[in-house]
């Protein structure tokens, strides 16, 4: 283990003790397309013990600009299969549960309990705040991570402590119209949701909480801008 994580290690705000940390962490993953192929791959070469892998899609050539863990030879293939079989390349000693299915209302909690922590990395406001109830329920923190042309923002939610995505980002006022997005957007926003996992699991102080995190590649800045939780919301407002 000290050879494959050693310059991880080395950090001694890391050193073994926390590496032994991630080893005994789980995450799980909602989408393996533009964020969760970023988010995926830094999960798991960071070595934590377990992933969970959610996504009903196959590969499609309009994927291939951004969602790195699928080739050409995996268009047509579930996302699941091809993104687990990449990720096992990239380290067989993580447990990498895979469903290759859609999120419900039904299976929601059954599919997230048990994990440390929840990243959302999808494009169907539906699904986002699907997974932020049931994140929510379960007493699960929860990561969003959105993008939109050149531009992306991550969302780190836990209430009480903090707002849900519900009181920042409200169902009805999410897009629900397909949007145009650079490959690279997509990549800054997958690794920024990792490191914010990451640094949740090491025990670290997080520097979103209660923040919404914002990126602007055009012009190559980043942004936190503070957030603020709704009495009234019909998700967390009564915690």
């Amino acid at each position: 283990m000290n050879e494959r994580y050693a310059r991880q290690i080395l950090l001694e705000q890391i050193d073994i003790a926390g590496q032994h940390k991630l080893e005994g962490s789980s995450v799980v993953v909602v989408g393996a397309g533009g964020l969760g192929s970023p988010a995926l791959t830094y999960l798991v070469a960071a070595g934590l013990g377990r992933i969970g892998l959610i996504d009903a899609d196959v590969a499609e050539p309009s994927n291939l600009n951004r969602q790195f863990l699928h080739g050409e030879a995996d268009l047509g293939r579930p996302k699941a299969a091809s993104a687990r079989e990449k990720l096992a390349a990239l380290n067989s000693t993580i447990t990498i549960n895979e469903h290759d299915l859609r999120l419900t209302a039904q299976n929601a909690k059954t599919l997230l309990a048990g994990y440390d922590i929840v990243l959302g990395a999808v494009d169907s406001h539906e699904t986002r705040s699907l997974i932020n109830w049931a994140s929510f329920s379960l007493g699960i923190p929860y990561i969003d991570g959105g993008v939109n042309g050149f531009s992306g923002c991550v969302l780190y939610s836990n209430p009480p402590d903090t707002p849900c995505l519900n009181c920042v980002l409200p169902t009805k006022k999410i897009s629900k119209n397909a949007t145009g997005v650079l490959g690279t957007t997509a990549g800054m926003i997958g690794v920024a949701m990792a490191n914010i996992a990451l640094l949740h699991l090491l025990g670290f102080e997080n520097p979103i909480k209660s923040k919404l995190f914002m990126y602007d590649g055009q012009r190559m800045c980043t942004n936190l801008i503070d957030i603020r939780r709704d009495e009234n919301c019909p998700i967390c407002g009564k915690c």
